[in-house]
Protein backbone atom coordinates (compact mmCIF):
# COMPACT_ATOMS: atom_id res chain seq x y z
CA UNK A 1 0.00 0.00 0.00
CA UNK A 2 1.52 3.31 -1.11
CA UNK A 3 2.02 6.07 1.46
CA UNK A 4 0.59 8.60 -0.99
CA UNK A 5 -2.78 6.85 -0.73
CA UNK A 6 -3.12 8.46 2.70
CA UNK A 7 -2.50 12.03 1.57
CA UNK A 8 -5.30 14.52 2.19
CA UNK A 9 -5.64 18.26 2.54
CA UNK A 10 -6.40 19.63 5.99
CA UNK A 11 -7.10 23.39 6.01
CA UNK A 12 -4.99 25.13 8.62
CA UNK A 13 -8.07 26.88 10.04
CA UNK A 14 -9.35 23.45 11.14
CA UNK A 15 -6.27 22.76 13.28
CA UNK A 16 -7.03 24.02 16.79
CA UNK A 17 -4.09 25.91 18.28
CA UNK A 18 -5.45 26.20 21.81
CA UNK A 19 -7.58 23.76 23.83
CA UNK A 20 -11.21 24.53 24.56
CA UNK A 21 -11.99 25.57 28.12
CA UNK A 22 -14.73 22.93 28.17
CA UNK A 23 -13.14 19.66 27.11
CA UNK A 24 -16.50 18.10 26.26
CA UNK A 25 -17.30 20.83 23.72
CA UNK A 26 -14.85 19.30 21.26
CA UNK A 27 -16.37 17.90 18.11
CA UNK A 28 -17.25 14.22 17.79
CA UNK A 29 -17.71 12.41 14.50
CA UNK A 30 -20.01 9.39 14.69
CA UNK A 31 -20.34 6.79 11.96
CA UNK A 32 -23.07 4.16 11.88
CA UNK A 33 -21.19 1.00 10.85
CA UNK A 34 -24.33 -0.60 9.45
CA UNK A 35 -25.49 2.26 7.22
CA UNK A 36 -22.28 4.28 6.81
CA UNK A 37 -24.13 7.42 7.90
CA UNK A 38 -21.87 10.09 9.39
CA UNK A 39 -23.10 12.67 11.89
CA UNK A 40 -21.30 15.51 13.64
CA UNK A 41 -21.90 15.90 17.38
CA UNK A 42 -20.10 17.20 20.46
CA UNK A 43 -18.00 14.94 22.64
CA UNK A 44 -20.43 15.21 25.56
CA UNK A 45 -22.91 13.30 23.35
CA UNK A 46 -20.75 10.17 23.64
CA UNK A 47 -22.97 9.16 26.56
CA UNK A 48 -25.80 8.49 24.11
CA UNK A 49 -23.69 5.88 22.34
CA UNK A 50 -22.78 3.92 25.48
CA UNK A 51 -25.12 1.44 27.15
CA UNK A 52 -25.37 -0.38 30.47
CA UNK A 53 -23.00 -3.35 30.42
CA UNK A 54 -20.56 -1.72 28.01
CA UNK A 55 -16.90 -1.35 28.93
CA UNK A 56 -15.06 1.90 28.24
CA UNK A 57 -11.28 1.31 28.04
CA UNK A 58 -9.06 4.30 28.83
CA UNK A 59 -5.30 4.79 28.74
CA UNK A 60 -4.06 6.14 32.09
CA UNK A 61 -0.57 7.07 30.88
CA UNK A 62 0.78 10.42 32.06
CA UNK A 63 2.73 12.68 29.70
CA UNK A 64 6.19 13.74 30.78
CA UNK A 65 7.31 17.36 30.25
CA UNK A 66 9.77 15.69 27.93
CA UNK A 67 10.82 18.57 25.66
CA UNK A 68 13.94 20.27 26.99
CA UNK A 69 16.01 23.17 25.70
CA UNK A 70 19.70 23.20 26.58
CA UNK A 71 23.13 24.28 25.40
CA UNK A 72 26.30 22.39 24.51
CA UNK A 73 28.86 22.95 27.24
CA UNK A 74 31.76 23.31 24.80
CA UNK A 75 30.23 25.68 22.21
CA UNK A 76 27.07 27.12 23.75
CA UNK A 77 25.01 25.91 20.77
CA UNK A 78 21.29 25.52 21.41
CA UNK A 79 20.09 21.90 21.53
CA UNK A 80 16.57 20.54 21.82
CA UNK A 81 16.09 17.20 23.55
CA UNK A 82 12.94 15.08 23.53
CA UNK A 83 12.93 12.32 26.14
CA UNK A 84 11.32 9.12 24.85
CA UNK A 85 11.93 6.45 27.48
CA UNK A 86 14.31 5.54 30.26
CA UNK A 87 16.61 2.67 29.38
CA UNK A 88 17.89 2.29 32.94
CA UNK A 89 20.43 3.77 35.36
CA UNK A 90 19.49 7.35 34.36
CA UNK A 91 20.10 6.61 30.67
CA UNK A 92 17.34 7.85 28.33
CA UNK A 93 16.50 7.28 24.70
CA UNK A 94 15.93 10.67 23.08
CA UNK A 95 15.45 12.59 19.87
CA UNK A 96 17.84 15.51 19.33
CA UNK A 97 17.76 18.69 17.21
CA UNK A 98 20.11 19.33 15.53
CA UNK A 99 21.39 15.77 15.84
CA UNK A 100 24.51 16.42 13.72
CA UNK A 101 25.94 18.56 16.50
CA UNK A 102 25.71 15.79 19.10
CA UNK A 103 28.40 13.10 19.17
CA UNK A 104 29.49 10.54 21.75
CA UNK A 105 30.75 12.48 24.76
CA UNK A 106 28.78 15.66 24.02
CA UNK A 107 27.50 17.23 27.25
CA UNK A 108 24.35 19.35 27.22
CA UNK A 109 23.49 21.62 30.14
CA UNK A 110 19.93 22.50 31.18
CA UNK A 111 18.85 25.15 33.65
CA UNK A 112 22.36 26.55 34.04
CA UNK A 113 23.70 23.18 35.12
CA UNK A 114 20.76 22.01 37.21
CA UNK A 115 20.70 18.99 34.89
CA UNK A 116 23.40 17.75 32.54
CA UNK A 117 23.13 15.08 29.87
CA UNK A 118 26.10 13.24 28.33
CA UNK A 119 25.65 11.48 25.00
CA UNK A 120 26.59 7.81 25.39
CA UNK A 121 25.02 6.28 22.28
CA UNK A 122 24.07 7.10 18.67
CA UNK A 123 20.81 5.90 17.12
CA UNK A 124 19.12 6.30 13.73
CA UNK A 125 17.01 9.29 12.67
CA UNK A 126 18.40 11.74 15.19
CA UNK A 127 18.13 9.40 18.15
CA UNK A 128 20.64 9.46 20.99
CA UNK A 129 21.18 7.82 24.36
CA UNK A 130 21.98 10.26 27.17
CA UNK A 131 23.23 9.69 30.69
CA UNK A 132 21.55 12.18 33.04
CA UNK A 133 23.65 13.82 35.75
CA UNK A 134 21.90 15.74 38.54
CA UNK A 135 21.44 16.18 42.28
CA UNK A 136 18.04 15.45 43.78
CA UNK A 137 14.99 13.76 42.26
CA UNK A 138 15.03 13.54 38.47
CA UNK A 139 11.29 13.90 37.87
CA UNK A 140 11.09 16.97 40.09
CA UNK A 141 13.89 18.56 38.06
CA UNK A 142 12.15 17.55 34.84
CA UNK A 143 8.93 19.23 35.98
CA UNK A 144 10.94 22.39 36.56
CA UNK A 145 12.89 22.40 33.28
CA UNK A 146 10.78 20.51 30.76
CA UNK A 147 7.91 21.48 28.48
CA UNK A 148 5.03 19.44 27.10
CA UNK A 149 6.01 17.92 23.71
CA UNK A 150 3.15 19.31 21.63
CA UNK A 151 2.60 18.05 18.06
CA UNK A 152 4.47 20.09 15.40
CA UNK A 153 1.24 21.49 13.97
CA UNK A 154 0.50 23.21 17.32
CA UNK A 155 2.45 26.47 17.33
CA UNK A 156 0.80 28.28 20.24
CA UNK A 157 2.58 28.01 23.60
CA UNK A 158 0.59 25.92 26.07
CA UNK A 159 -0.05 28.05 29.15
CA UNK A 160 -1.59 25.25 31.25
CA UNK A 161 0.47 22.09 30.86
CA UNK A 162 -2.21 20.12 32.68
CA UNK A 163 -4.50 20.66 29.68
CA UNK A 164 -2.33 18.20 27.74
CA UNK A 165 -3.06 15.50 30.33
CA UNK A 166 -6.18 13.38 30.54
CA UNK A 167 -8.13 13.84 33.79
CA UNK A 168 -7.33 10.21 34.61
CA UNK A 169 -3.58 10.38 33.83
CA UNK A 170 -1.67 8.38 36.43
CA UNK A 171 1.30 6.32 35.17
CA UNK A 172 4.02 8.68 33.94
CA UNK A 173 6.00 7.68 30.88
CA UNK A 174 4.46 9.05 27.66
CA UNK A 175 6.19 11.41 25.26
CA UNK A 176 2.78 12.47 23.91
CA UNK A 177 -0.81 12.42 25.10
CA UNK A 178 -3.39 9.72 24.28
CA UNK A 179 -5.37 12.39 22.47
CA UNK A 180 -8.74 10.60 22.21
CA UNK A 181 -8.96 10.70 26.00
CA UNK A 182 -8.32 14.44 26.41
CA UNK A 183 -12.01 15.29 25.96
CA UNK A 184 -13.28 13.42 29.02
CA UNK A 185 -13.99 15.27 32.26
CA UNK A 186 -14.60 13.84 35.73
CA UNK A 187 -18.24 14.87 35.45
CA UNK A 188 -18.65 13.13 32.10
CA UNK A 189 -17.05 9.95 33.46
CA UNK A 190 -19.42 10.05 36.45
CA UNK A 191 -22.34 10.35 34.03
CA UNK A 192 -21.07 7.36 32.08
CA UNK A 193 -20.66 5.26 35.24
CA UNK A 194 -24.17 6.22 36.36
CA UNK A 195 -25.47 4.73 33.13
CA UNK A 196 -24.08 1.34 34.15
CA UNK A 197 -21.00 1.44 31.92
CA UNK A 198 -17.82 -0.20 33.22
CA UNK A 199 -14.62 1.83 33.00
CA UNK A 200 -11.33 -0.03 32.72
CA UNK A 201 -7.78 1.34 32.57
CA UNK A 202 -4.76 0.14 30.67
CA UNK A 203 -1.33 1.81 30.41
CA UNK A 204 0.32 2.48 27.05
CA UNK A 205 3.21 4.93 26.94
CA UNK A 206 3.24 6.83 23.65
CA UNK A 207 6.77 6.84 22.27
CA UNK A 208 8.97 7.37 19.23
CA UNK A 209 6.44 6.03 16.74
CA UNK A 210 4.36 9.18 17.21
CA UNK A 211 7.22 11.45 16.14
CA UNK A 212 9.14 9.41 13.58
CA UNK A 213 8.00 10.20 10.02
CA UNK A 214 7.21 7.53 7.46
CA UNK A 215 10.18 7.71 5.06
CA UNK A 216 9.35 4.78 2.76
CA UNK A 217 7.03 4.57 -0.24
CA UNK A 218 5.22 1.43 0.90
CA UNK A 219 3.50 1.16 4.28
CA UNK A 220 4.59 -2.47 4.54
CA UNK A 221 8.24 -1.34 4.58
CA UNK A 222 7.80 1.05 7.49
CA UNK A 223 9.46 -0.11 10.72
CA UNK A 224 7.15 0.40 13.69
CA UNK A 225 8.67 1.45 17.00
CA UNK A 226 7.72 -0.64 20.04
CA UNK A 227 5.82 1.00 22.90
CA UNK A 228 5.44 -0.09 26.51
CA UNK A 229 2.02 -1.25 27.66
CA UNK A 230 0.55 -2.91 30.72
CA UNK A 231 -2.84 -4.52 31.27
CA UNK A 232 -3.87 -6.26 34.48
CA UNK A 233 -5.57 -9.64 34.56
CA UNK A 234 -8.63 -8.03 36.14
CA UNK A 235 -8.93 -5.56 33.26
CA UNK A 236 -8.34 -8.29 30.67
CA UNK A 237 -11.08 -10.41 32.20
CA UNK A 238 -13.50 -7.48 32.21
CA UNK A 239 -12.81 -6.65 28.56
CA UNK A 240 -13.07 -10.29 27.46
CA UNK A 241 -16.32 -10.80 29.33
CA UNK A 242 -17.76 -7.66 27.76
CA UNK A 243 -16.68 -8.77 24.28
CA UNK A 244 -18.45 -12.06 24.81
CA UNK A 245 -21.61 -10.04 25.31
CA UNK A 246 -20.79 -8.18 22.06
CA UNK A 247 -20.87 -4.87 23.85
CA UNK A 248 -17.53 -3.16 23.98
CA UNK A 249 -16.53 0.39 23.10
CA UNK A 250 -12.79 0.88 22.95
CA UNK A 251 -11.30 4.37 22.85
CA UNK A 252 -7.73 4.06 21.63
CA UNK A 253 -5.05 6.69 21.34
CA UNK A 254 -6.06 8.09 17.97
CA UNK A 255 -9.49 6.71 17.07
CA UNK A 256 -12.87 5.70 18.37
CA UNK A 257 -13.89 2.19 17.43
CA UNK A 258 -17.46 1.26 18.34
CA UNK A 259 -18.64 -2.34 18.09
CA UNK A 260 -22.39 -2.87 18.24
Amino acid sequence: MNVNDFDFELPEKLIAQTPLLDRTSSRLLVMDKKTGTVTHRHFRDIVEHLHAGDTLVLNDTRVLPARMMGVKEDTGANIELLLLKEIGDDVWETLVKPAKKVKIGTVISFGEGLLKAECVGLLDHGGRHFKMVYDGIFYEILEQLGEMPLPPYIREKLEDQGRYQTVFAKERGSAAAPTAGLHFTDALLDEIRAKGVNIAFITLHVGLGTFRPVSVDSIEDHEMHAEFYRITQETADLINNTKKKRRTRHFSRHNIDAHA
